[in-house]
């Protein structure tokens, strides 16, 4: 009734382009995509390493310190020009005193939002390194430069935001300064009493 079972079907030439063609693609992935995939597969899992956390970190707090910077030295520019104020003096410090509180807050939250990024730019890998295996087609994981950026917008805006309030407060004072100077010189500047 039926053939032996140690005889193989005759192959054809479309059978065998097909292996062939075959062949070739599993070649391919084993001398080209399969080293890629170890090299993310290596990245992800260095994510959650100690020192990747520190580097997110850092380059948080150092963004919200690039931010701040010209805020303060704003801030320390309309305080001299307000009253000349001695930079070495306890008034200058006190000054001082909200713009520094306003950056150390910055660098502490900004620095914190950069390591919870990072451990959810380690989680994203670890799902697409099993979405891999799955066969399923993986998402782009964001790298160091993305988390850089982010703390970098974030430390700008937090920087805007916390300044805009004291630079609002030094021009309502250089304004009443003026008005009150320009009274002044009205009321007893050199065309009153005869004089001039």
């Amino acid at each position: 009734m039926g053939g032996g079972g140690g005889e193989t079907p005759d192959e054809t030439p479309q059978f065998r382009a097909l292996a062939e063609q075959s062949a070739q693609y599993f070649n391919r992935y084993a001398n080209v995509f399969r080293p890629l995939e170890d090299m993310y597969i290596q990245q992800v899992f260095q994510a959650d390493d100690e020192s990747q956390y520190a580097k997110a970190m850092d380059a948080g707090s150092n963004a919200a310190q690039r931010e701040f910077s010209p805020q303060l030295q704003k801030l320390a520019g309309g305080l001299l020009a307000r009253g000349g104020v001695d930079p070495s003096s306890g008034a200058f410090s006190a000054g001082m005193e909200d713009g520094y509180s306003k950056l150390g807050t910055a660098r502490g939250l900004i620095s914190a939002d950069a390591g919870i990024n990072n451990t959810d730019r380690y989680l994203g890998g670890v799902q697409n390194v099993i979405k891999m295996g799955q066969g399923v087609a993986s998402e782009a994981m964001q790298g160091q430069i993305g988390l850089t950026r982010t703390a970098e917008d974030k430390a700008r805006s937090k920087a805007m935001t916390d300044f805009s309030d004291s630079m609002q407060g030094q021009n309502a004072l250089g304004t009443a300064a003026g008005m009150a100077g320009g009274l002044a010189y009205n009321y007893f500047g050199p065309n009153k009493d005869g004089i001039g």
